[in-house]
């Protein structure tokens, strides 16, 4: 505990870790808000163009027609036109008239967003609705009607009265970077334990202290400090008004583990027999290349690597990170937020093992 308590201060003192691991992020967060904090008011959005492969459902696809021109820009096709239109772009989903109907879209966003809801409401009501369209068929208007107050569905995703469903995207990415940022603690902890490469690390190769007490200090003292930099981070951006759905509490797990992936990210390349000029050219690197792939540059490109290189978003850890914000304010889906943590889990401990058994193993003949 001692140890710890040590370290912590001396970490605390450290103004360049201090800049990337909080300050820098902020900026970024402020950058973003003064680019995006408008948003699209979703009362005000055009009809959102789909597609409708026919296969036999006939109250659903009346439904859909009964929203076409306000809502939905519907265009019925066959299943390879409505594929290759989806994947040119021209609608933003596809709807199946099956008698469970389905939904296929590629990306993410408010209009992408708008078709789930539609599809999600009909399936929450869908034995009203279908004794609605064999009973009185004309009461399925007022019932299109109110699934189509799709509006109403974006409220968690709100900053200053102004939706933001796919710039939020931006910011999940953000905090992504924001806790791979913890590499840099996690680098110098290493670094301070090679006794080839720092001073301090020659004094502590001599004194009698097991080793892994203190890599275990070096690590508890490194993530505490960076976890306590992405809290401060998101306590910010709720300051700027987002929200993230209001489930703070399930917020918390995922930036425990993308700062614990962050600092165990430093350990592992601080650990390893380089220059240390560049071990930070490639934390620096990797951890912004990691970020680009999560949309923190483009915010479409995590989807676009979900639908290219899925692979790529299972062993990326920003990816990972920004996938469960998805998962907890726009999808809702509790099997996809605890994967993202288990596989986030995994890559840390591959990093932690790897950088212990690296640290470890250091000896010396001569310094």
């Amino acid at each position: 505990m001692r140890l710890y308590a040590i370290r912590l201060l001396q970490l605390l003192r450290r103004k360049q870790e201090g800049f990337w691991g909080l300050l820098f992020p902020i900026v970024m967060a402020t950058l973003f808000f003064v680019s995006f904090g408008n948003g699209v008011d979703p009362e005000k959005m055009s009809a959102v163009p789909a597609a409708l492969v026919s296969r036999g459902n006939q109250i659903f696809e009346r439904l859909l027609q009964e929203m076409d021109g306000a809502v939905l820009n519907l265009n019925p096709m066959e299943e390879e036109e409505a594929l290759e239109a989806l994947a040119h772009g021209e609608v933003k989903g596809i709807f199946y008239s099956e008698e469970e109907p389905s939904l296929t879209v590629t990306s993410l966003g408010i209009q992408e967003t708008v078709l789930e809801t539609l599809l999600r409401s009909y399936l929450e009501n869908q034995t009203m609705i279908l004794q609605i369209g064999e009973q009185n068929p004309a009461g399925l208007i007022p019932a299109a009607a109110q699934i189509s107050r799709y509006g109403d569905y974006l409220e968690s995703a709100d900053i200053n009265g102004g939706s933001m469903e796919t710039n939020l995207g931006y910011f999940y990415a953000l905090i992504s970077m924001a806790c791979l940022f913890g590499a840099f603690l996690g680098m110098t902890c290493a670094t301070e334990m090679r006794a080839d490469q720092s001073p301090l690390a020659l004094r502590r190769s001599v004194a009698p202290v097991h080793r892994l007490s203190l890599v275990l200090a070096e690590m508890a003292a490194a993530f505490t400090v960076q976890f306590g930099n992405v809290c401060l981070l998101l306590l910010y951006l709720r300051l700027l008004g987002l929200s993230f759905g209001g489930k703070w509490a399930l917020l918390l797990p995922v930036c425990a583990l993308g700062s614990m992936a962050g600092v165990a990210f430093g350990m592992f390349v601080g650990s390893a027999k380089m220059r240390e000029g560049f071990k930070n050219t490639v934390l620096i690197g990797s951890s912004l290349l990691m970020s680009f792939f999560a949309g923190l540059m483009f915010v479409n490109m995590k989807d676009i690597v979900e639908h290219h290189a899925p692979l790529l978003n299972r062993i990326n850890p920003a990816a990972l990170i920004a996938d469960a914000f998805y998962s907890i304010s726009i999808y809702d889906n509790p099997e996809r937020y605890r994967r993202n943590l288990f596989l986030l889990a995994a890559i840390t401990s591959v990093f932690v093992l790897t950088g212990f058994w690296r640290l470890r193993r250091e000896r010396y003949e001569s310094l």
